[in-house]
């Protein structure tokens, strides 16, 4: 065997390990799971450490599959938003606030507004939950020490990747979503830094994504098993090293990914700043892409919860295959899949899940169907707010939510496009090819041209999707009500936050 290539991809409770090999080939895989903390309720947070030492664990568990000494080069990728603090010796200074802490719900409306009336738009738009502008500025009020104390801050895949040996800094993507950054300029906004009460001492320095940070240092090696001396590549956020082995990003096909929150991906060339949707960038040598992404916070963590939570059990596959008949009657029952809030259409944080519709002959089987039909609906929302949308005929998809072939077809009738399933391992196959570019001196287009491989087309059922049209008008108006019931509920439990003026009763 060659040279082989690693990616290490953080995800929000598992560390997972993809090997590959020079032609890009993914030869073996390894996980290893970690839980976050949940110190106060909506709070989400981890001691950085806690990855590391599973991506220690789960290479060990890879050596048992692959001769770890071939490994040449390593990208890291994780998920977006996760902030950390380093000290000069990049040990962390405080937990990381993670993607989906639910923390700073108050502070959203009033920083959004602040963004607006300062000129910043587009920063006012990525203001939400979990945000690195929104988490720092927490910190900066709530433990003064924070960030006295720290050095720089850095996205996830920033931080394992200096954990391996690499220089601190950070990609395009993991500037471009702080809430910090001037995607025109490609500068950080000092005015708005200085709002949230960040110095720019802690503003981290902008990479490439296929940049070489480096190498695996003895401490780094003798804890993983990775030799001392394999490259190191600067890496990326998770949805865009997905991005890079479907063809979204490089060639511009529209995917969606089924993972923990449902992210909806297109791409354009250069800096492009869409009406609706995040725009992320990525660069890799001289070529710039936008990455435009729009997500809803729980898609296959709605299935975690309903199947670890509610019924304790592993097994994804209905109960009653009848409810699998496109045709058969759901009465009312309808499931609304933001059990994190939603920030992306409706910047309405409050907002929670829900099943309507119950009744005495309600099934499980039932239950899971309308789940996997309010994920769609909410994802078919996400398709129709991007321009020229309508004129696309098929979409990619991945994660692990693509592998239920229920779930799959029921989103191609609901949103009325062909799904294409793609073969790919995902964010890590990405991390890695970005290493394995690097190494051998090829654009990243033609390394990852040979590994966008379609597994199968599931086409939609013409009939069903009209269907559907009729289920979806009634999901959106009674979602409309639904926002007006949770901003009126947390307006009576004494707290602020409105989108529009409520009126509560003497």
């Amino acid at each position: 065997m060659g040279a082989l290539y690693l990616g290490v991809d953080v995800g929000t409770s598992s560390v997972k390990l993809t090997c590959i090999d020079e032609g890009g080939k993914v030869v073996a895989t390894a996980s290893e799971a970690y839980e976050c903390s949940e110190p106060h309720p909506g709070w989400r947070e981890i001691n950085p450490e806690t990855w590391w030492i599973a991506i220690c664990s789960a290479c060990s568990l890879l050596g048992e599959k692959v001769d770890l000494s071939l490994i040449k080069g390593v990208g890291a990728t994780g998920q977006m938003h996760t902030t950390v603090l380093i000290d000069a010796d990049g040990v962390p200074t405080c937990p990381a606030i993670m993607w989906n802490d639910q923390r700073t719900i108050d502070a959203v409306f009033t920083e959004k507004q602040w963004a607006l009336s300062a000129g910043y738009p587009r920063v006012a738009s990525f203001l939400s939950t979990g945000v690195p502008a929104i988490n720092l500025a927490w910190i900066a009020k709530n433990n003064p020490e924070g960030l006295p104390k720290s050095e720089v801050f850095l996205s996830v895949s920033d931080w394992i990747a200096l954990k391996f040996g690499g220089r601190a800094g950070t990609d395009y993507c993991g500037a471009s979503t702080t809430g910090l950054y001037d995607n025109e300029r490609q500068a950080w906004i000092g005015e708005v830094c200085e709002h949230f009460g960040i110095p720019e001492s802690l503003l981290p320095v902008v990479e490439p994504s296929d940049a070489v940070i480096g190498a695996v240092v003895e401490r780094a090696s003798s804890e993983t098993g990775i030799p001392a001396g394999a490259m190191i590549v600067r890496g990326t956020g998770d949805n865009p090293a997905a991005a890079i082995c479907t063809g979204c990003l490089l060639e511009g096909v529209p995917t969606i990914s089924l993972g923990t929150s449902g992210v909806l991906m297109c791409s354009s060339e250069g800096v492009d700043l869409p009406a609706v949707g995040k725009p992320v960038l990525f660069k890799w040598g001289n070529t710039l892409k936008t990455q435009i992404q729009l997500s809803i916070r729980s898609c296959g963590g709605a299935k975690e919860w309903w199947y670890g939570q509610i019924l304790s059990s592993e097994s994804y596959d209905l109960e009653d295959k009848a409810v699998e008949d496109p045709f058969y009657d759901m009465r009312d029952l309808m499931f609304y899949p933001h059990l994190s809030g939603e920030k992306v259409l409706h910047g309405c944080p409050s907002v929670r899940g829900a099943f309507l519709g119950l009744d005495l002959d309600t099934t499980r089987s039932e239950l899971e169907r309308a789940l996997m039909e309010g994920t769609a609906y909410a994802l078919r929302e996400l398709k129709e707010s991007v321009d020229h949308s309508e004129e696309w005929r098929s979409i990619r998809l991945v994660g692990g939510g693509a592998k239920n072939d229920f779930w799959a077809q029921t989103l191609s009738n609901v949103l009325g496009v062909d799904m294409v399933r793609m073969e790919s391992s995902g964010a890590g196959q990405g991390a890695a090819l970005l290493a394995l570019s690097a190494s051998c001196g090829q654009d990243l287009t033609a390394v990852a041209a040979g590994v966008c491989g379609k597994l199968d087309s599931i086409e939609k059922n013409d009939r069903a999707h009209e269907l559907y049209d009729a289920r979806f008008s009634r999901y959106m108006r009674i979602f409309e009500a639904l926002q007006i019931i949770y901003e009126l509920n947390r307006a009576l439990r004494g707290f602020v936050w409105v989108s529009r003026p409520v009126k509560v009763p003497a």
